[in-house]
């Protein structure tokens, strides 16, 4: 069963920004601890993505707790895990037409926060690259594989909604 939210232009743009947080912020390698949140995620933005968090949980059937031991630093290598990483990406509108993360959101959101622009580039580009690679056109495996990458690469931009 697939979970769609319909959300107003204003709301949408928003969500694409909390979008790109949830990207930064969902993976991290076993040897990165994110137990604490980044200064720049409000409890606003937590409250604001929680319906889309929601529904993502409800179409992959992730557990809360896998989702909770990512943010302790310990990967889980459950398939729902992996396709709710990607959920938030398509609900947050960070898919482009190629069902690939599409960068230009989340590297206008860092555009408003400089101390980590140059830091995130870095690691997107990386991690587009490695998570293609590896992911052979499974869009679950893309998405875990870069957030992956990405939580090495970038752990203080990293958060998992």
């Amino acid at each position: 069963m697939r979970v769609e939210i319909k959300l107003n232009k204003h709301i949408r743009s928003t969500m694409r920004i909390f979008g790109v947080v949830a990207v930064a912020c969902i993976l991290q390698a076993s040897i990165v601890h994110c137990g604490t949140r980044p200064s720049f995620v409000s409890d606003d933005m937590i409250a604001m993505a929680a319906s889309v968090v929601n529904a993502c949980q409800t179409e992959t059937g992730v557990s809360t707790a896998d989702i909770e031991a990512v943010r302790n630093g310990q990967w889980s290598e459950e398939r729902s895990l992996k396709c709710y990483m990607y959920c938030l990406w398509e609900q947050f509108g960070l898919v482009d037409d190629k069902r690939e993360l599409s960068l230009n959101g989340m590297l206008t959101f860092f555009q408003r926060i400089p101390a980590f622009r140059a830091e995130v580039l870095k690691a997107v580009n990386t991690c587009k690259r490695i998570g293609k690679y590896f992911a052979n056109g499974d869009n679950c495996e893309y998405a875990y594989t870069f957030n992956k990458c990405y939580a090495e690469q970038s752990p203080r931009t990293y958060y998992l909604f």
